[in-house]
């Protein structure tokens, strides 16, 4: 893609103003505001910083608790919160996510401000990119596809409470797997795929998952989701840039009793189970993941969910039976995922510039061993590759 790295440099200035006490409703008034921590930083453009950016209160007598703080990113970035209360050291912190190019963010304390600058900066194929504990990682690529693994996470950190609501059992292997997928799309199409895995057990964070339901209500499982999904749409940014569209893979696991591969394209098996004469007409096409590639093509919706040419029929031929296809058109009354969260926000069916889809990998004969992982990764790569060939 020919991107450079140049970091993600960060200059901080204070400018205080006001008078010391209290306003009229009782709430702390600071003297001076600064921003804590170093001056320098690096990050990449529309993904949250590793660590919170934090400032520091400070009245005639030390730093000052209880002080009402805003802040807000000037040139297209984010802050979150927006508004915060300093603890008792005097300090309060944001999470920023800064734009490409010039930008900063503004904390403002009833009249004291204090001003963050930097440059967002967008990742180079050699991009390694981790987010704060090693949580969260994107590896860039040089292909038009993104690979996101959500489930398969191992780390159980103190600091993050488990979760309550919902599912909180992983996808066991499934971070292996897309490892695998990834090295097999290299290995057969000489380019590395965008990768973006979540570390963080399922108990801790579901990034498949709406942020309420993913993580809680925590903030620090609310901040690796954020990282998850805002490096999805970064890579996603750099395939428009050096390729105009691509295909999203989004791999999971499932424990149904019959054991083939699940293509989610957001059609539950009732949708399924409707003829193709049906399926092409509206609203069908405009309701799928791959909605773009089917305004792309002069194909049908059924031919690109279980023609010969579709990825289910494709890696069928390659030994690797699924629903739907050309053998399996839908899934009948079996148990069977039609794709969820990530689907819809990083594949098509909204508009979105990449088609995607989720792929459901049974645990025999797929993800139980490395031999299965690799046998697998290279029966999908070889199907994605005549994907590609065909329908872009």
């Amino acid at each position: 893609m020919g991107h450079r790295l140049a970091g993600f440099v960060i200059v901080a200035s204070a400018l205080a103003a006001g008078a010391c006490g209290d306003d009229p409703l009782g709430i702390p008034r600071a003297t001076s505001l600064e921003w804590a921590g170093s001056a320098e930083r690096t990050g990449l453009a529309g993904v949250p910083l590793a660590d919170s950016v934090v400032v520091v209160a400070r009245g005639p007598d030390g730093p000052l608790a209880g002080v009402v703080v805003s802040f807000t990113a000037s040139a297209g970035g984010a802050a979150a919160p927006a508004f915060t209360v300093t603890n008792a050291d005097g300090r309060a912190a944001t999470l920023w996510t800064p734009a490409e190019g010039p930008d900063s963010v503004i904390a403002t304390a009833n009249g004291p401000r204090a001003v963050l600058r930097g440059e967002g900066t967008i990742a180079s194929a050699s991009t390694i990119h981790r987010g704060r504990n090693n949580y969260i990682e994107y590896r860039a690529g040089t292909l038009p596809i993104v690979v996101s693994a959500p489930h398969g996470g191992t780390l159980l950190p103190d600091e993050i409470p488990d979760r309550t609501a919902g599912v909180t059992v992983r996808d066991r292997n499934t971070e292996l797997l897309a490892e695998a997928v990834a090295a097999a799309l290299e290995a057969r199409l000489g380019g590395r795929p965008h990768l973006v895995v979540s570390y963080l057990h399922r108990r801790k964070l579901d990034p498949n998952r709406e942020i309420g339901e993913a993580a809680g209500g925590d903030p620090r499982a609310e901040h690796a989701w954020w990282e998850f999904q805002n490096l999805i749409e970064h890579a996603q940014a750099r395939v428009v840039e050096s390729h105009g569209t691509g295909l999203y893979l989004d791999l999971h696991g499932h424990g149904h009793p019959i054991a083939r591969i699940e293509w989610g394209y957001l059609l539950d098996g009732d949708a399924l189970a409707l003829s193709d004469e049906i399926l092409d007409q509206a609203p069908w096409p405009t309701r799928v993941s791959i909605r773009r590639l089917v305004a792309d093509n002069a194909a049908t919706l059924s031919e690109l969910l279980r023609g010969p040419d579709a990825l289910g029929s494709l890696l069928e031929d390659e030994g690797f039976p699924g629903t739907p296809s050309d053998v399996q058109p839908g899934p009948g009354v079996a148990p069977f995922f039609s794709g969820g969260y990530n689907t819809r926000r990083h594949g098509s069916a909204d508009g979105g510039p990449l088609s995607g889809v989720q792929i459901e990998a049974p645990f025999p004969g797929v993800r139980e061993t490395a031999a299965t992982r690799e046998a697998f990764a290279a029966a999908l790569a070889k199907a994605v590759d005549r994907y590609l060939q065909r329908w872009y």
